[in-house]
């Protein structure tokens, strides 16, 4: 496989799979939305490697494969694949590939952790699995060449915090029905929410009341890093606001459903992305 292919593969695996970022990432230009494209493909293959019907042995030994091929990639020695891709854009944006490491580590983390008993313990794996992968991206956002600030991986960790977040929310119910909860294990006590009411889909004011502290613990940090686009040229600043207004729209839904995440999934149609692509554009 030459690079244009690996190129394009990676780009039909986003399409396929990324229902919201895809959206996000068709505002940027060609150069680096294919970059993109090659992160989003290996993330999604860390992602996919965890949520297969395997056993967990067989699943560390396909996540070890995974990250000898990344320090191959990184050495300018890829396997095939979507890894060609990778190490393109490895090279030619600077992605510290320590990142894409620490998404590995964090589905690692599925492995053989369901529940979080605080914040800070869910923080870690948000970091790992969200996070690190819009740390990667930003230098691509950026177009290489200098180092970013301190300030603005600050901000995109504070962004990716908040989309996890969001993603808790819209998917209680799909991660209780694989026996996972995301939601801290403190917070389920506080407000009086047990396991099975999760469950069965319960709604109640204290329910209600749940969701509504981890939805706006969601949005403060979105809020707190959306200013990592003022670190970023014009052209990558609109794929950050846009990726910013997916997740609130979700969050909003929640609240106008009065938090009843459990009839069905809260998601924006395609006339609705492409809405807000054209508001974006024109916000700019």
């Amino acid at each position: 496989m030459d690079l244009e292919r690996s190129y394009r593969l990676c780009q039909r695996i986003t399409r396929r799979e990324a229902k919201n970022f895809y959206y996000a990432f068709i505002t940027l230009p060609r150069e680096k939305r294919r970059a993109i494209y090659a992160v989003y493909a290996f993330c999604r293959e860390a992602d996919d490697i965890a949520d297969a019907d395997s056993s967990i042995d067989e699943k560390k030994s396909k996540l070890g494969v995974l990250r000898t091929r990344l320090e191959r990639a990184q050495a300018g020695d890829p396997q095939g694949g979507i890894d060609i891709a990778l190490s393109d854009a490895i090279m030619l944006y600077g992605i510290d590939p320590q990142d894409l490491a620490h998404v590995i580590d964090g589905v690692e983390m599925d492995l053989v952790i369901s529940r979080y008993e605080t914040f800070p313990d869910l923080q870690i794996y948000c970091y790992r699995v969200a996070s690190a992968v819009g740390l990667s991206v930003l230098p691509i956002l950026a177009g290489g060449g200098e180092r970013l600030p301190v300030e603005a991986r600050e901000a995109g960790e504070k962004l990716g915090l908040g989309m996890q977040l969001a993603n808790i929310v819209r998917d209680v119910a799909e991660d209780i029905a694989i026996d996972r909860v995301y939601i801290p294990q403190e917070d389920l006590r506080r407000f009086q929410v047990s396991e099975e009411m999760l469950h069965h889909g319960v709604m109640n004011d204290d329910m209600r009341r749940l969701l509504s502290l981890e939805s706006e613990r969601a949005r403060k940090y979105m809020r707190e890093g959306e200013c990592v686009s003022e670190f970023l040229p014009r052209n990558a600043r609109g794929c950050i606001t846009l990726l910013s207004r997916i997740y609130t729209r979700i969050l909003e839904m929640a609240e106008v459903r009065d938090y009843d995440v459990f009839k069905e999934r809260l998601s924006l149609s395609i006339g609705e992305k492409m809405l807000l692509i054209l508001r974006t554009w024109l916000g700019r």
